[in-house]
């Protein structure tokens, strides 16, 4: 565990014209003082004992509830995940693959799907650290657990023990007074059943295959973040605005792409605070390569907002 200054895990917000009818990021104002000290900490789910790959027991899919966290009432102001061995070295990505992780918060109920606890975290390939500017941060109760959800799989040659680790930098300090507690939406293309589906890779080289779900915010506020999940062979996937059609689009990069799943080794995100008012319809698009199929890919986006005004 270390501590470090809350300036450390500022975000720069993007001044560029991003989404949600903005001709600008709106500025952060009458902020209220934060949350104080950072702390930063790993936590695990684990251990994997991943058989090598096309072998049974080379992949683990499953799900645990009490999973390890800060203790007490916190702000979380950053989390990281990523796959490492035993003394917590990083595992390549053409090792093992982090097909998804999904942290839920049981005590609260998703924002947009009600069959699901609140999701506020997660990860796959892509890796994509989310990160809070202040004043805003993840609100945790004393009392409230985390649970989580998962898809990993072995793609070496050699059995391997893995650990998912989340590095969580959180405030112990942040309150209700000090702090703007933001909101996760978890988007999904999809809705909120089954989050996989078919491209048909029927549309020649070049093509694009684009799969889009709307939806409206539920109220008014801050829309103060948002970063994308894709599988291989996609492309980019975009937050829009259906009044202005302003979309912010972020990129699938393949750095990492390796072995039968390709997926991306990063995904541009969106640093962003705009007004959102309630009953704004913005859609998630998600596109894909479509010269080729592509089965069980996934267009998701994790955004975060604000309900308030400043």
């Amino acid at each position: 565990m270390r501590r470090v200054r809350p300036r450390t895990l500022a975000v720069a917000v993007a001044a560029a014209a991003l989404l949600l009818g903005a001709t600008g990021c709106d500025p952060i104002e009458n902020a209220p003082p934060g949350g104080g000290e950072v702390i930063v900490a790993n936590y695990r789910i684990g251990p994997f004992n991943l058989a090598p790959e096309g072998q049974s027991g080379s992949e683990s899919q499953g799900s645990r509830s009490n999973l390890p966290r800060p203790s007490g009432a916190f702000g979380m102001k950053a989390i990281d995940f990523d796959i490492v061995d035993a003394a917590g070295n990083p595992v390549g990505h053409q090792d093992v693959h982090l097909h998804h992780v999904v942290l839920m918060n049981p005590a609260r109920q998703s924002q947009f799907c009600g069959n699901w606890p609140e999701r506020f975290a997660a990860s796959g390939s892509e890796r994509t650290p989310i990160r809070f500017p202040d004043p805003y941060a993840y609100m945790v109760g004393a009392g409230e657990s985390w649970s989580g959800l998962w898809h990993i799989m072995n793609e070496s040659t050699t059995t391997r023990q893995v650990y998912i680790q989340y590095k969580v930098a959180y405030q112990p300090g942040a309150t209700a007074t000090n702090t703007r507690g933001v909101t996760p939406f978890f988007l999904d293309v999809t809705g909120c059943t089954n989050s996989e589906y078919d491209v048909p890779g029927d549309g020649g080289a070049g093509s694009v295959h684009t799969n889009t779900r709307t939806w409206s915010a539920p109220w008014n506020g801050y829309m103060v973040g948002a970063g994308g999940h894709l599988h291989a062979g996609g492309i980019n996937i975009g937050l829009r605005d259906e009044a202005t059609g302003l979309e912010c689009t972020m990129k699938a990069n393949y750095e990492h792409s390796h072995g039968e799943h390709g997926a991306p080794g990063s995904i541009d995100t969106c640093p962003l605070h705009v007004r959102v008012s309630a009953g704004q319809r913005f859609s998630v698009v998600s596109r894909y390569d479509n010269s080729q199929p592509w089965e069980g890919v996934m267009g998701i986006v994790m955004a975060y907002a604000w309900q308030g005004t400043q």
